[in-house]
């Protein structure tokens, strides 16, 4: 009898003191604000070259960056004391799953499960080299942290952090994408101002873009920018000019012009899009702002959402307006031999979406960092030099301008554009909050 009690009594202690040396083990792993963003780098990296190699189109490539941006802030959120979930904040966004007590989580472990877990999601099952390239890059980010963390944490976080990916799944395929994709549009006739295809075979870029679930707007036109420049043929009326405008400039490009014209072009299949652009210059601001994992991912959060936002918002306009292409009227009131310095793409043309896209990214890292200067190396991948900018609006004012350097807008749609893209950023850091605010701010 007194052999039994004994070896209860080491049992409990035995339990009690292995219970401690998890908590122990888990207070000892560092939060996120102390860990490198590398990780986050990688897999936006990552998918920025996969999205390109499998000719995403701009619209559908925003929504991939701003979930993973997403993913990452969430999958650490654990190790960033008194951070606030996203759930409750982004429209619709379930409660997502939360460390067991005790449990030791490396947060760069913890991001890599989930990442991997909805960035593979976004692709083909049968797509072999993207898959591959997904699972290899999981498993060196494993291998790495297993001779950091050891590899019962590793397992324990690549766990949670799977967790975190299946919900965030669940609420992807929620978003309405699927049966946008399914809706047919006929391409409105009957009115001179109306879009037409400037290609033969040309389609629509995603005409129903409009209708999926925004992150942080409460509806697709909260930010909406209406035209304020009436449709004429008048060589008298203010349209004309505009379109004159284009036309000349187009004809009197600079070589300075025409390298910005192609610095943001940002083609689909060719890039990684347009919104792609803007994650790399995030990639960049992690080593230029010595971001660790707690700030990177807050940036990759809130950036990603503002960029998701602002494609919904200017594709829903879009194809309100359904307004034609500067190509279309130059041809037909101008020069019927005019070209474009860049192709026109298929889709209308109020507002510019780069215009819309770039003021919303700006607007947020201002937000968040202040004015900064830097030099985006990213092009450097698809051959050309670098350009500096003295802050972030800078550089989105120059990717607004680029396309009517490019020939394929009209001055009012990028004016406007940057107005309704600043709309957006504000929306996302006023609506959304990750830390307590000061009383009063």
């Amino acid at each position: 009898m007194k052999s039994r009690i004994l070896l209860i009594i080491g049992l409990c202690l035995s339990l009690t003191f292995s219970v401690a040396a998890a908590q122990d083990q888990a207070e000892a792993l560092p939060v996120a604000a102390d860990l490198e963003a590398d990780v986050l780098v990688q897999w936006m990296d990552l998918l920025y070259q996969r999205v390109e190699a499998n000719t995403v189109d701009a619209p559908a490539a925003s929504r991939l960056y701003a979930y993973a941006g997403i993913t990452a802030y969430q999958s650490v959120l654990g190790g960033i004391p008194e951070g606030f979930s996203l759930s409750g904040q982004l429209t619709s966004m379930p409660d997502m799953p939360y460390p067991e007590e005790g449990v030791a989580i490396d947060w760069i472990s913890s991001a890599n499960g989930a990442l991997s877990t909805v960035i593979s999601s976004f692709f083909p099952s049968d797509d072999r080299e993207t898959q591959q390239a997904i699972t290899a890059l999981r498993d060196t980010q494993g291998r790495a942290r297993e001779r950091a963390v050891g590899e019962e944490v590793v397992a324990a976080s690549l766990e949670y952090g799977d967790s975190v990916g299946e919900v965030i799944k669940e609420w992807i395929a929620t978003d309405g994408y699927t049966e946008a994709k399914e809706m047919v549009w006929e391409i409105p006739t009957g009115d001179l101002s109306f879009w037409v295809p400037t290609r033969e075979g040309m389609k629509a870029v995603e005409p129903y873009w409009g209708t999926i679930r925004p992150f942080a707007l409460y509806y697709a036109d909260a930010c909406a920018v209406q035209p304020n420049m009436e449709f004429s043929t008048d060589e008298n009326s203010t349209f004309y000019a505009q379109a004159l405008e284009v036309k000349n400039i187009g004809d009197r490009l600079t070589p300075e012009q025409k390298d910005i014209a192609r610095f943001w072009v940002d083609t689909p299949g060719q890039t990684g899009a347009p919104a792609g652009h803007w994650v790399m210059i995030q990639n960049q601001m992690v080593d230029v702002l010595d971001l660790k994992l707690e700030r990177a991912s807050m940036m990759y959060a809130l950036v990603g959402a503002a960029l998701g936002d602002s494609f919904i918002s200017a594709w829903s306009l879009k194809y309100q307006i359904n307004l034609l292409r500067p190509e279309t009227y130059i041809q037909e009131y101008i020069d019927p031999r005019w070209e474009p310095f860049i192709a026109s793409p298929g889709f209308p043309e109020y507002p510019s979406g780069h215009s819309v896209a770039s003021a919303a990214a700006a607007e947020v890292l201002t937000g968040m960092f202040g004015t900064v200067a830097f030099t985006d190396n990213s092009v450097r991948r698809h051959g050309m030099r670098p350009r500096s900018f003295t802050s972030f609006e800078a550089a989105a004012t120059e990717a607004a301008i680029s396309r009517i350097y490019g020939g394929i807008h009209f001055r009012a749609a990028v004016e406007n554009g940057i107005d309704q893209g600043r709309c957006v950023g504000r929306n996302v850091l006023d609506y959304i909050a990750l830390r307590s605010r000061p009383q009063g701010e």
